[in-house]
């Protein structure tokens, strides 16, 4: 006999879902604790223990796309472990092949980067709290990256701050195995205003690469917007977004100091092997850019000392 994954009683608001070895519950009456790409985000509860979870449902209307469900599957099998991560326990379905599929992964209480640095507005300490999430964040790359994974949707509304000072990156639900899925050939996927040039020559070509240094791009875009509060690539026309991509530059924002846009500059290099390579080396690159300059008298000291 088959067990049944997902049931709901009559009379009873929680929908029940059976995911490795336990069962899950959640009001899909309740407000959602956020919504993205590909699915709605609910407070849930491990059943046994009362242990609260976090329960996506995929949307309904795309839940019976085998594209979009070999997607949520992949990202529900991504089990990694790591303090800058959402880990994920895994995925139930009403059918192999169509109807809901659910995604359960460990609650994180906290908020969105966005918010906790509103608060923070013109502040002296604004810049050392973005550049200590951003380095972070290049934590869990060079983690993700190591395992042969490519996450494709870095954006602020993918970063949340817990507790005030940890940060997770979120929604792997786009993210591309190195070593290939069927997912590319569908064409152009991630956010306009934070995609690399090449995901957005991918649809028209099919050649360019897709890789570590995507995802640094993104995250210099990021880290810009996070500093200066605007995406300069934003555009209600999404071909303008997509054309700003692929020509304009940066500019220089007084709000950002030099020597980190340089850093940041570099990190959203158009052509890909202009930038940096590894997410070890962006976060080197803040590090040093966020050190007091060298004086002269040090400099001097240094060559007597040779």
């Amino acid at each position: 006999m088959v067990r049944k994954t997902v049931y709901q009683r009559p009379g009873d608001p929680y929908i029940y879902l059976y995911v490795m070895g336990e069962w899950y519950c959640y009001d899909p009456s309740s407000t959602p604790l956020g919504s993205g790409a590909m699915g709605t985000v609910y407070l849930g509860y491990c059943v046994k223990d009362g242990t609260p979870m976090a329960i996506k449902r995929v949307i309904d209307t795309y839940a019976n796309n085998p594209m979009i469900r070999a997607r949520a599957k992949q990202e529900a099998s991504l089990a990694f472990r790591h303090p800058n991560l959402i880990e994920m326990i895994g995925y139930c379905e009403y059918a192999p092949n169509e109807g809901p599929i659910f995604l359960i992964s460990k609650y994180v209480k906290g908020e969105n980067i966005d918010k906790y640095l509103e608060s923070m507005a013109d502040t002296p300490s604004r810049i050392d709290k973005v550049c200590n999430a951003v380095c972070q964040v290049l934590n869990a790359l060079e983690y993700i990256h190591s395992r042969g994974v490519v996450h494709r949707d870095i954006k602020p509304s993918n970063i949340m701050i817990e507790e005030g000072y940890n940060v997770r990156l979120m929604d792997l639900g786009i993210a591309r195995m190195n070593d290939g899925n069927s997912f590319s050939k569908f064409g152009f996927i991630g956010t306009p205003q934070y995609s690399a040039p090449e995901q957005i020559l991918r649809e028209k070509t099919g050649m360019v690469q897709i890789n570590a240094s995507t995802d640094i791009y993104a995250l210099g875009i990021t880290f810009y917007e996070l500093l200066t509060g605007r995406n300069p690539f934003n555009s209600e026309v999404e071909t303008d977004v997509l054309t700003r991509q692929l020509r304009e530059t940066l500019p220089a924002d007084k709000s950002i100091p030099k020597r980190l846009m340089q850093v940041i500059w570099k990190a959203t290099e158009k052509e890909q092997s202009q930038r940096f390579q590894k997410a070890s080396d962006f976060r080197q690159a803040i590090q040093e850019a966020m050190q007091p300059p060298t004086s002269i008298f040090t400099k001097i000291k240094i060559w007597f000392s040779k």
